[in-house]
């Protein structure tokens, strides 16, 4: 891994950016970020992965104009997204730490409403909501994590982490996060849904937390990326994550909030299950099988009666309802389409509008 440049002013806020392959895209990510009013208050850390496109010349390029002085770049050799969160987090300096997708964008107001609550300094993690659009930029679907009844200051606790663990959104992006809760945590490596075991961890941690509505972060719905494809390996990781919070299930204060990540992260393995193709279907299987038995073994050394798992016609179910719908998707040309490549520098694109 080498570091194409370290030369940063003190910041506020260190936003790890992993790219791969996403030239198409992160012209637009990082002018989304560029343009924030407080930008000099951020430093963005872009994790080029080993890419094979020309992400790494785009990303150099931005960096090289008048508005990229704060954007430090390391380049390593293909590693994974963890790999790359990880690199970036032990390179950053502000107190406070977000992510920003390489092909995703910042609402126009991010740094408006986000760096006073920094200012302050009184949370831990500060959550907000998150808009989902599309390869174009549009918005086409609404993430709500945060209720607007429920906004504000909060603490952390068993209350907060099972209200946590109800929304189980582990999406790194819809939060700010105080830099010293990653001490001893880094993304798993070699897995995709990486989040569903970092970030629950994280929120242990947390004494303070801040609610907002407002819509900060676009997140982009693309063909070829990592959550729109089903494959063995998305069940196998979901399903090790399933494992790591039936272990921490000890008995401890936090054991109901960690039974309650084992079932919503075994619900998203069948998830996957149901989405796999025909040949790879009877191995996913036999992954959640192995799960389900785990789970079985893990109750029957307990007193307390637990709930089974009832998976099996659920996925068969998903899965019939899943393949009529991919049918009508490919007869209406409804299907995900890769975005053309444009000219290098500056997208031109405008990120879209922040939210009332």
């Amino acid at each position: 891994m080498r570091q194409v440049d370290s030369d940063t002013p003190r910041t506020l806020l260190s936003v790890i950016i992993p790219a791969y392959n996403v030239e198409a895209y992160i012209g637009e990510t990082l002018e989304s970020a560029l343009r924030q009013p407080r930008i000099n208050e951020i430093e963005l850390i872009v994790v080029d992965d080993g890419s094979t496109d020309s992400t790494l010349d785009r990303i150099l390029a931005i960096k090289g104009t008048e508005q990229g002085h704060n954007i430090r770049v390391i380049h390593q050799e293909n590693r994974g997204v963890s790999a790359a969160r990880n690199a970036a987090i032990a390179h950053a300096r502000s107190p406070y730490i977000g992510f920003l997708d390489a092909d995703d964008v910042w609402s126009p107001n991010f740094s408006d409403v986000i760096m006073p609550l920094l200012e302050a300094g009184t949370a831990d993690i500060i959550e907000f909501n998150v808009g989902i659009i599309d390869s174009k930029g549009r918005i086409i679907e609404r993430m709500e994590l945060i209720a607007r009844g429920s906004v504000g200051p909060r603490g952390g606790g068993t209350e907060a982490l099972m209200e946590f663990a109800r929304v189980w959104q582990v999406f790194p992006g819809a939060r700010v996060y105080r830099r010293e809760l990653w001490e001893g945590v880094e993304f798993p490596a070699g897995r995709v849904y990486e989040d569903c075991s970092a970030i629950p961890l994280i929120y242990t941690r947390a004494r303070t937390l801040h609610r907002l509505a407002d819509e900060l972060y676009c997140y982009r719905r693309r063909a070829g990326s990592i959550t729109q494809t089903a494959t063995v390996h998305t069940v196998k990781s979901l399903a090790i994550s399933a494992e790591e919070a039936l272990a921490r299930c000890d008995g401890g204060v936090n054991a109901a909030y960690w039974m309650a990540m084992f079932h919503k992260n075994f619900a998203r393995a069948c998830f996957q299950t149901a989405r796999v193709n025909r040949r790879t279907f009877s191995e996913s299987m036999r992954i959640v099988e192995a799960t389900a038995a785990r789970y079985r073994t893990f109750t029957e050394q307990r007193p307390d009666e637990l709930p089974r798992l009832r998976f099996h016609m659920r996925i068969f179910a998903e899965r019939r309802v899943f393949q009529v719908k991919r049918v009508i998707k490919r007869v209406f040309g409804l299907e995900l389409r890769p975005r053309p490549v444009e000219p290098a520098g500056l997208s031109g694109h405008s990120p879209p509008a922040a939210s009332e």
